[in-house]
């Protein structure tokens, strides 16, 4: 079972280790400068499970397009703690019936643990371990988990996990009540966006919601490491944050996080961040490229029933048939991998290659500029709308990659084929974020911020003009030239997609369209 897996990787991680009465330590961070980090907080800090997380990119192989960011979830990790203890306190000061110290060290430990579930690349090998049987299964057993990310999922079980539980026991115990308020059960859910308690759905919010510490965090870490200097007013949105009373599904009072009426524009930088992050960093052609590879190593390797033999901790290696086998695998690992395997392997070239940046080549962009008649048509988006839902799918999309590989009568592995299709950034969340006004004379109403904003026009304008599906293949012209014959043709047939001349690669595009 998978809780049983995480539960063995976090007892190999906590094995043996000891107490050590830290002192309070300070550290600079380029973005909010000194972070305080308390004793409880250095004895789970200094520990493999958070220690890992330097070896890990927050944006995966967004490096190898926009050198400079090569920040770590490490980093991330300490910048979310670091806001939700600041909102908190400052929540605190101004609704004291409601935010606690207890609430502040609630939300400091969730942002603390809610990136340990990730492996090697942050998101790009979530979308792979999200699929194992294990996972599946348990996200079928426990609907409650309907919602949550695989890597969240994991970062809870991690958070849960017997051996981390007796951990944090042995801190209480030695650090005393008069440092250590709270038990595991007490923030662990906060992981999820989850409220532990029922009449404080604000602390959830404050670790995932529509302007969540970890947003708050990576979107401008994120927008400077790769050189966009991204607009964000912090401190305005923080001075506007509030507590609101209403009613909850139980037909109970819970606390929420609002934003009055002067926080309407740091949410707006929030969400121009979000789409021009995904837009211009994460979906670039050749950070997706470079995705696609590390997908097609972790399918090459399962298929073929190699193990990653330098996992630590393991003789032989790990299978990765479970969720839980990526946790033992880092950035380190995986590039480490190539030199365990012969130089003619399909493996040692495919990972060397990463390291050199010799990526898979775009055969096609499929998108609103490259389908023909889409402006025109009222038929051709929604067909465009049902190869993005694809996504959801991965069977399906793997299975069509392959379907034209097979048409093209392309010499090449059907690891070198793959059919990309990045998630659309949801504004979903954001539209729910509730701001509290004060219509003339009346009594305050809270209104969601859709009421102000047209998030879903904001997801139609994306999808229509940001998103790109692409095709990737492998270097040489010849394959590639197939490859594109038999997409377009399949894409028409199957979908009744028309591709136009300019969604093919440059470079064999008069091949294809003579």
């Amino acid at each position: 079972m998978l809780k049983d897996r995480v539960a063995e990787f976090v007892s190999r991680s906590l094995n043996g280790r000891r107490i050590q009465r830290r002192k309070c330590k300070f550290i600079h961070d380029p973005l909010w400068g000194t972070i305080e980090i308390s004793n409880l907080e250095a004895e789970i800090l200094d520990t493999p499970l958070l220690q890992r997380l330097k070896q890990i990119h927050q944006t995966g192989f967004v490096y190898q397009t926009f050198p400079s960011a090569r920040h770590t979830r490490f980093d991330h990790t300490l910048g979310v703690m670091h806001l939700a203890g600041r909102i908190a306190e400052t929540l605190g000061k101004k609704f004291k019936n409601f935010a606690d110290r207890k609430s502040i060290q609630k939300v400091r430990l969730a942002a603390l643990m809610h990136d340990t579930g990730h492996s090697a690349f942050s998101h790009t090998s979530e979308e792979v371990y999200a699929n194992c049987p294990d996972m599946i299964e348990f996200k079928e057993r426990n609907p409650e988990f309907a919602n949550s990310g695989a890597g969240e999922i994991l970062s809870f079980l991690i958070t849960t996990s017997d051996p981390f539980r007796e951990y944090f026991e042995r801190i209480r115990k030695t650090l005393g009540k008069e440092n250590v308020y709270v038990e595991v059960d007490d923030f662990a859910k906060l992981i999820l966006g989850k409220a532990t308690n029922p009449k404080k759905q604000f602390e959830a919010e404050i670790i995932s919601g529509p302007f969540d510490a970890d947003k708050l965090d990576y979107f401008p870490r994120d927008g400077r490491s790769a050189g966009f200097q991204l607009t964000l007013d912090f401190e305005r949105l923080l001075h506007c944050m509030e507590i609101a009373e209403i009613d909850n599904l139980s037909g109970n009072k819970t606390a929420i996080l609002i934003v009055n009426r002067g926080g309407f524009n740091p949410i707006q930088q929030l969400l121009f961040a979000r789409a021009t992050l995904f837009a211009t960093v994460y979906h670039h052609q050749k950070v997706r490229a470079c995705d696609a590879m590390v997908k097609c190593c972790f399918e090459h390797f399962r298929e073929n029933k190699l193990p990653f033999r330098k996992a630590p901790g393991f003789k032989d290696g790990v299978s990765l048939e479970s969720a839980a086998d990526y946790l033992s695998i880092t950035d380190y690992d995986f590039f480490a991998e190539a030199a365990l395997h012969a130089e003619d392997t399909f493996q040692h070239r495919l990972i060397s290659n990463l390291c050199q940046r010799k990526l898979f080549k775009r055969v096609l962009s499929i998108s609103s500029r490259t389908i023909e008649g889409f402006h025109d048509d009222k038929k051709q988006p929604l067909r465009y709308r049902r190869l993005l839902d694809m996504i959801e799918l991965p069977e399906k999309l793997r299975a069509m990659a392959l379907e034209i590989l097979a048409k093209s009568g392309a010499e090449c592995t059907s690891s070198e084929v793959w059919l990309d299709i990045p998630t659309t950034p949801s504004f979903a969340k954001a539209g729910n974020a509730r701001i509290r006004i004060h219509p003339g004379k009346g009594p305050e109403t809270l209104m969601k911020l859709s009421k102000f904003i047209p998030v879903e026009k904001w997801v139609e304008t994306y999808t229509q003009w940001y998103s790109q599906c692409y095709l990737f293949g492998p270097e040489d012209r010849k394959e590639r030239i197939a490859l594109a014959r038999a997409a377009i043709t399949l894409f028409q047939s199957r979908l009744k997609l028309r591709l136009m001349k300019e969604a093919v690669a440059e470079d064999i595009r008069d091949k294809v369209f003579p």
